[in-house]
């Protein structure tokens, strides 16, 4: 485990001032949020995203939401798509990781590290729901540190990690194109992205499947959550992306060998993987 002095020469030193670093192993949060976010809306507008954060947090705290078989089906969408892809090595920041679950999918060696930037603390100290600890005890008996803030602007510096993991974070970002860039300028060189997003399909010309075309292909037990859903946590996603839309983010940022696999058995979930030239 990095001692406490290693852990603040992650950050550019500009950045350090923000943080406070005194239970480092495990927390790291923003000394003065107000500033920091102050700062942020000087360059993006945080209204609207405040608002779709309420409504996503409103929704992780349903219970009614986190059935046993939606996380089942969850982890086994993953554990199929990393027994192909193999693990995630070296050290991985984790933007928009929440609770840090892919780590259950991370091979550690002695000095690597799994950061998880979030802005989201207070769902962090809340923790996960019982079922999530059942089912990812791999990844909660693995070290992470969970460090505030926005991805539009990780106080990092330049080429510190081999993988950025940005997993059904993008739709929720203010500026998605800015977290990819952020992303691009912390990585190492040959170092690489891993994207995991929810996309519509080109053929809806940028608008998504009505409702009822897509309840009438679910299951039973799918179709009630999703109408639960609709119903008591209206869509917070601030974007929705194509496919296309998500491999020019990358191009743009100057990725390059671009990848792009459906995750297995899902409808519209998409991996992207992307290196850093030399």
């Amino acid at each position: 485990m990095k001692n406490q002095e290693e852990i603040r020469k992650l950050f550019k030193e500009n950045r350090q001032a923000y943080y406070d670093f005194s239970q480092a192993h495990i927390l790291i949060r923003v000394k003065d949020k107000d500033a920091l976010e102050n700062e942020i809306s000087k360059k993006l507008d945080m209204s609207q995203w405040m608002n779709s954060q309420h409504s996503f947090l409103g929704w992780t705290k349903d219970k009614r939401v986190f059935t046993r078989e939606y996380i089942e089906s969850g982890k086994a969408m993953y554990d199929s798509f990393f027994k192909k892809r193999g693990p995630l090595e070296g050290k991985i920041v984790d933007i928009g990781g929440g609770w840090g679950l892919f780590r259950e999918w991370w091979e550690p060696s002695r000095c690597d590290l799994f950061i998880v930037h979030d802005p989201g603390v207070e769902r962090f100290l809340r923790g996960p729901h019982e079922l999530h600890r059942h089912y990812y005890q791999r990844a909660f008996s693995l070290p992470m540190i969970f460090i505030e803030g926005f991805g539009e602007d990780l106080p990092y510096r330049d080429g510190i990690f081999d993988i950025a993991l940005v997993a059904a974070t993008l739709d929720h970002c203010i500026d998605p194109q800015r977290v990819i860039a952020e992303a691009y300028r912390c990585i190492k060189r040959q170092g690489s992205i891993v994207v995991i997003q929810d996309c519509h399909s080109p053929k809806s010309n940028g608008h998504r499947v009505p409702l009822w075309k897509r309840l009438g292909k679910c299951p039973p037990k799918q179709l009630l959550r999703i109408l639960y859903n609709r119903i008591f946590h209206p869509d917070h996603h601030l974007h929705h992306f194509t496919p296309v839309d998500v491999t020019l983010m990358l191009e743009r940022a100057g990725f390059s060998d671009i990848r792009k696999d459906t995750v297995p058995n899902t409808r519209s979930a998409y991996a992207f993987e992307a290196r850093k030239p030399i």
